[in-house]
């Protein structure tokens, strides 16, 4: 190996992929993480295959699906200013103890055979308020880890944990299902949790003293809205996420038919377009681990828009299962591009003060667009194949990458403009 690719991947340091563990708060941070992320996407599968499994109904499904996500929309902006007004590690523990308890509760309802699905649309519910409050809050913490020279480096690192993890979660919830039974799967999520509150106690934070809100909760939200309206460079990069993740990213809810009624390869063909899709976001987290610093990554970021585009426009054209799984992996380092890539720019482009309510627009994002992707996305699929929503999402991504290269050069040298 060469000195020089040697030292892109060094650790301990101050330059390399993995420079982010330097710090140990960092370090003690993710290893938590790890596990507790695990057990979080073992539930996820398990609380698909529990709603098909008590209803046989494809709408009580996606009902389920809905109600763990479209709550924390109407809960975001609130969260945000929670986490610009609290002491963030303070809260992050709140979180991680309330997640703990969903979890113990889904898991004590279906051991004991007494989940239905109005339970079960309660818990989601519940779920998706607490992730409201910790998204922006676990990202705008990030910083109080490891200072900003190497935030955007912790950001990818994040994601690849969170790739690691989607990869392994699945997996572990499958075991646990057919070993013992699907309420073993809750449980586990509910211990794994005991992971980040062990790491959270070893860790040594400087009390992070926020600045004291003297506005009404609402004036202190809108504050937070004009803020990121009235920057340019922030408005884009959320406009731009809104965006892949309505049209693009849902792309992974398709999975399934893809796998079945396009290939017929059932839940074995599943696995590997999952996997490879995953192997491609890990991929893309790592490469923006690689970047000494964030120069050129807005223009990267709108070509990488592009990129993706194009990548789900190609998957739809593809008929043959095996170039499918060595192509999606594209797909994954487009996505993950968007995703990580847009986290970055946010979070080194904004004020510490309004960082907590900034990101939680980023996670209203998502929690609004992927609803409504997949619902959009799945519509067209059963009424004229599985190919045209990968064609018609990639091209809408592609005309809003055009659009905005367009702006952005138009704004190059405008105050506020993206840098």
């Amino acid at each position: 190996m060469s000195q020089s690719l040697s030292s892109r991947f060094a650790f301990p340091g101050r330059s390399g992929t993995f420079r982010a563990f330097q710090h140990r708060n960092f370090r003690l941070f993710t290893a938590g993480q790890l596990v507790s992320l695990i057990g979080t996407w073992a539930q996820r599968l398990a609380v698909g295959w529990l709603a098909w499994d008590i209803s046989h109904s494809a709408f009580l499904v996606g009902a389920v699906s809905f109600a763990g996500l479209f709550p924390g929309v109407l809960a975001g902006p609130f969260a945000g200013s929670v986490a610009d007004s609290m002491n963030r590690f303070r809260l992050l523990k709140i979180t991680q103890v309330a997640f703990l308890i969903q979890a113990a509760a889904l898991a004590a309802f279906t051991l004991t055979g007494w989940i239905t699905i109005p339970v079960l649309l309660l818990l989601e519910t519940v779920l998706a308020v607490i992730t409201a409050f910790d998204i922006p809050t676990r990202q705008a913490f990030v910083i109080e880890m490891v200072g900003k020279a190497d935030l955007a480096n912790a950001i990818a690192i994040n994601s690849t944990t969170v790739n690691i993890a989607r990869m392994l979660g699945p997996v572990v919830a499958g075991v646990i299902i057919v070993t013992v039974d699907i309420g073993e799967a809750f449980l586990f999520n509910a211990v794994s949790y005991i992971a980040v509150l062990i790491s959270l106690s070893m860790m040594r934070i400087e009390p992070r003293i926020p600045e004291p809100r003297t506005q009404r909760i609402a004036a202190h939200v809108l504050e937070g809205l004009r803020y990121a309206w009235h920057r340019k460079s922030i408005r884009t990069y959320l406009l731009l996420f809104f965006i892949m993740a309505l049209f693009g990213m849902p792309y992974g809810t398709l999975m399934p038919v893809v796998a079945e009624a396009r290939f017929g390869m059932g839940a074995a063909g599943l696995s590997w377009l999952v996997a490879g899709s995953g192997l491609g976001a890990t991929i893309g987290a790592l490469y923006l681990a690689s970047q000494e610093s964030t120069t050129g990554l807005p223009r990267k970021l709108l070509v990488a828009a592009a990129f993706f585009g194009s990548s789900l426009i190609v998957f739809a054209l593809l008929n043959d299962f095996v170039l499918a799984v060595l192509f999606i992996p594209v797909c994954g380092f487009g996505m993950m591009m968007q995703m990580a890539g847009n986290n970055i720019l946010l979070q080194t482009n904004v004020d510490e003060a309004q960082r907590g309510r900034v990101m939680s627009l980023l996670s209203m994002s998502f929690q609004l667009a992927m609803p409504l992707g997949s619902l959009w996305m799945g519509t067209v699929a059963e009424h004229f194949g599985v190919a045209v929503p990968f064609f018609l999402g990639g091209s809408l991504c592609l005309i809003a990458a055009a659009v905005l290269g367009y702006l952005w050069w138009r704004q190059k040298g405008e105050k506020e403009s993206i840098p």
